[in-house]
């Protein structure tokens, strides 16, 4: 809760209490306040504006003192009275505090559905049909028909009359309390339900909102992109685009929460004087920058070099083998997630607990190695120091709290020797330059089933990220098992035959893509994120610093980002984006909101191939290309892809007789191409998948 609501929960508590004084016997019935209060209760000091205007109307009279009391208000503050004042306005209020208690056990904030604005006088036309409605059945009637209805009423006469004098039903009872469970209902599905559209008072002070002393300024910063003033506002007001609107009750919810104090209250006397207490508040600085954004096409702000960084975590193994106790280096398993050829030190005896073999070298020689750059490289041993038969017995040993998975990977490990296998040389001094991160999975019914080819090319780089899942495990559930073994890389599905030269093609395909494509993140949709799925989604994120304004470019290699997508389909803002190039081209109308609600449809697509044809540093190609990561996520990496640039490419354009960029294609009678929406992208999903509909 900010502190201007706290204010204003003060405010209408202490007036709740000072309208119902009545209980200390002090009593100001002549007196009227613009508020929705019923002077019928034991208790209420004060008379109701409502039921003074009836009686007026219904002895014949101009109810000059009700409408010039309630004008004199209303041209000082507005409609303030409402948000500050009124008790129905606070019964409202705690209803709504009710209702956000059962909205923060769900597990994903939703933002608010976009209004049109055509329909913003709406409610001001239907309250001006309640006041209407009302002062025509107070004449043909002679009687206050709407106290006879009136919420408020029920709630301050109604019941305390039944409690005090017996229960006596009659038909205008039974009429009071049906009224007042459909509003109580239709209070948690539509905030301030009276206020907006029944309230008779809101259609006089409504539209004093235009002309009232007291107005909402701002400062008139660009805010697009942020509606978080919209956000919070009870009433779905469009605060930006319609500053004191008609339906406006002067809460002060947005000028609250707005976080860079682009709006205030302030007095506006006819025109001529405007007092705007514009407070700037300070931009909350992150004190962990890891990763600054480049400098090239980011509008606004630039991460100073001298930003203080945390100290990083890589420790030189030798350094640290020199200076403990005695111990030695061994080497860490790479399926654990460990760069192959990374060293460790361990004290002897850890080293007897997990049976890991040491290398037999010396420091020294290993310190010459270390000097010379050699030390990645892979080391011989003798074959009694890595004996089947040892491991198996040592497997027998396990305990049983070690969990299935552990076990698994030990049993995986055993395989890792025997069946590695010779690389070609040149694929070899490839996979050693390779400079970009790679995460390949394997899944399969056993360790058997995982092709010795790969493990050769896992076993190459430092590069690679590996590691083996059970068929039986409960991960395995996301991946594709019915042609096993399946091999992802970079969470994309290979499905082509594990021979040596198309796994390295995968993986220069996959490297194309890290190094010409780059992510992009829409600050100004930042601002106000609570949930922060970003950087609960994927590690890279709690790397880069959240500015205030602008835009962020950050190009996959300097990141560390293999391009899952994942990012992509949680970010319920639609800040993060991806562009192929280098110059920074947004689209404002980008939206991947269809194909988030289509993804069970998504997920049933047969493993493909797409040939995605782009042109760099355009806008639909951009487009196209992150309805495809969308897409090769949703489908837990079924879709694969790879990209071709038409201007380098010229060839393989006219080859496949492509007539529009950007393209999606298959085959000849499976592509889309051209202008690429939402809409096209699921029909050709529909031609991929088992739906028949």
């Amino acid at each position: 809760m900010g502190k201007i609501k706290r204010i204003r929960t003060i405010s209408q508590s202490l007036s709740l209490i000072l309208i119902n004084i009545g209980f200390l016997g002090i009593f100001f019935k002549h007196l009227t306040g613009p508020v929705f209060n019923c002077y019928a209760c034991p208790w209420a000091s004060i008379s109701c504006p409502i039921g003074l205007l009836q009686n007026f109307v219904i002895n014949g009279q101009v109810p000059t003192y009700v409408l010039g009391t309630m004008g004199a208000v209303f041209v000082f503050v507005g409609s303030a009275f409402c948000g500050w004042v009124c008790p129905f306005g606070f019964f409202q209020d705690a209803i709504d505090f009710v209702k956000n208690i059962f909205k923060k056990k769900n597990k994903k904030p939703r933002r608010k559905t976009p209004t049109k604005n055509k329909s913003k006088d709406f409610s001001l036309i239907t309250r001006l049909i309640v006041l209407v409605s009302t002062l025509v059945l107070a004449i043909r009637y002679v009687d206050t028909i709407f106290c006879k209805l009136c919420p408020i009423g029920t709630i301050e006469a109604t019941f305390p009359y039944q409690i005090a004098n017996g229960f006596s039903y009659n038909i205008w009872l039974g009429a009071r309390i049906g009224i007042l469970i459909f509003l109580i209902i239709m209070f948690f599905i539509i905030s301030r339900f009276w206020c907006r559209y029944l309230c008779p008072i809101g259609a006089l002070a409504g539209p004093s909102n235009k002309i009232s002393l007291l107005k909402l300024f701002h400062s008139g910063n660009n805010c697009e992109g942020c509606n978080i003033c919209k956000d919070v506002c009870p009433l779905d007001i469009d605060v930006v685009k319609d500053l004191n609107s008609t339906r406006c009750t002067r809460c002060a919810d947005c000028v609250d929460k707005c976080p860079k104090g682009h709006l205030a209250f302030g007095l506006d006397i006819f025109g001529l004087v405007a007092v705007s207490p514009f407070k700037k508040k300070k931009p909350k600085v992150s004190e962990k920058k890891l990763v600054t954004p480049s400098t090239e096409g980011i509008p606004g702000k630039e991460i100073p070099q001298n930003a203080e960084t945390l100290p990083t975590e890589e420790v030189d193994v030798l350094d640290e083998f020199k200076y403990r106790e005695k111990g030695t280096l061994v080497e860490r398993p790479a399926y654990m997630g460990f760069k192959k050829g990374e060293r460790v030190y361990l004290p002897y005896e850890e080293v007897k607990k997990i049976g890991v073999r040491p290398p037999k070298t010396s420091l020294s020689v290993l310190l010459k190695q270390y000097s010379e750059g050699r030390l990645a490289e892979d080391y011989n041993t003798p074959a009694e120091a890595f004996v089947e038969e040892k491991i198996e017995e040592k497997l027998k040993d396990i305990p049983k709290s070690i969990p299935k998975e552990e076990v698994d990977r030990r049993h995986f490990e055993k395989f890792r020797v025997p069946k590695r296998t010779e690389l070609h040389l040149e694929h070899l001094k490839y996979l050693k330059e390779l400079n970009v991160p790679m995460d390949i999975k394997a899944i399969s019914n056993n360790s058997n089933e995982v092709p010795a080819v790969l493990l050769a090319i896992v076993d190459s780089t430092d590069q690679i990220n590996f590691e083996y899942i059970n068929a039986r495990d409960q991960r395995a559930e996301w991946y594709y098992r019915d042609n096993l073994p399946s091999v992802y890389i970079n969470g994309k599905y290979y499905n082509g035959s594990f021979s040596e030269d198309e796994i390295l093609y995968k993986i220069k395909t996959e490297r194309y893509l890290i190094e010409n494509i780059s992510l992009i993140i829409d600050y100004r949709k930042c601002i106000g994120c609570n949930a922060q799925s970003c950087k609960k989604t994927c590690d890279v994120f709690k790397k880069i610093p959240i500015l205030d304004e602008g835009y962020g470019v950050y190009p996959l290699s300097n990141i560390g980002c293999s391009l899952c997508g994942k990012c992509l389909i949680e970010c319920d803002r639609g800040g993060v984006s991806f562009i192929f190039g280098e110059k920074l081209v947004t689209d404002s109308n980008f939206s991947i909101e269809m194909i988030k609600k289509n993804s069970e449809l998504i997920s049933t697509v047969y493993p493909e191939t797409v040939m995605l044809f782009l042109e760099k540093n355009k806008k639909h190609s951009n487009r196209a290309l992150n309805f495809t990561i969308a897409l090769s996520y949703l489908s837990h990496g079924k879709l694969s892809y790879q990209i071709i640039d038409v201007v380098r490419n010229q060839e393989a354009v006219l080859k496949r007789k492509i007539g529009a960029i950007p393209c999606f294609w298959i085959s000849d009678s499976i592509q889309v191409a051209g202008m690429v929406s939402e809409s096209s992208i699921l029909a050709f999903i529909r031609k991929l998948s088992k739906w028949k509909g």
